[in-house]
């Protein structure tokens, strides 16, 4: 039962954030980088706490309190600076994009493959290089919003994925 209400409510902020991203976009993925790093800052004092409890053990104790400030330090950076991390995470990502599509390209030229395989490989290698020279060119307007239109529909397929299970009487493990 709790798999179909985290589903449909997975469900139903995806389809509320595709709405908002097509009335405001800005607005929309500021507050979703806001969102994601107040969440950032519960899971680090999580570790935190869970670092200095007596609970755990020496090893792990040491691991969670680092693991905990690392994470505190970035959701109070990302608090202070959403537009400028965000951006250039989204670049990092485009330049991650533009190599594996050269990358891609590479490997369907210098195969022998079937050729329709090698077509197709060299069409989504051209296509990441295009996309990902376009974020380059535009990491606020376009890269952000794509960022946000992916992160929702994999909100939005987690949670159908969720009733589904939940449905079928299956446990995610």
């Amino acid at each position: 039962m709790l798999q179909i209400v985290v589903g449909a409510l997975s469900i139903t902020l995806s389809i509320v954030v595709l709405s908002l991203l097509a009335i405001v976009p800005g607005a929309t993925v500021l507050g979703l980088i806001l969102f994601l790093s107040i969440v950032f800052l519960i899971l680090g004092i999580e570790r935190l706490a869970i670092g200095v409890s007596t609970a755990s053990l020496r090893k792990t104790r040491v691991i969670n309190i680092v693991l905990g400030l690392v994470i505190v330090g970035l959701s109070i950076f990302l608090l202070q600076f959403p537009i400028l991390t965000s951006a250039s995470l989204v670049i990092l990502a485009a330049v991650a994009l533009l190599i594996s599509g050269v990358a891609r390209i590479i490997h369907g030229i210098s195969r022998e493959i079937p050729k329709s395989y090698k077509a197709a490989t060299i069409g989504v290698g051209a296509l990441s290089i295009v996309i990902s020279l376009a974020i380059i060119a535009n990491p606020i307007k376009l890269g952000l919003v794509l960022l946000v239109i992916i992160l929702t529909i994999t909100l939005l397929i987690a949670g159908i994925e969720m009733i589904y299970l939940g449905a079928r009487g299956i446990r995610k493990e």
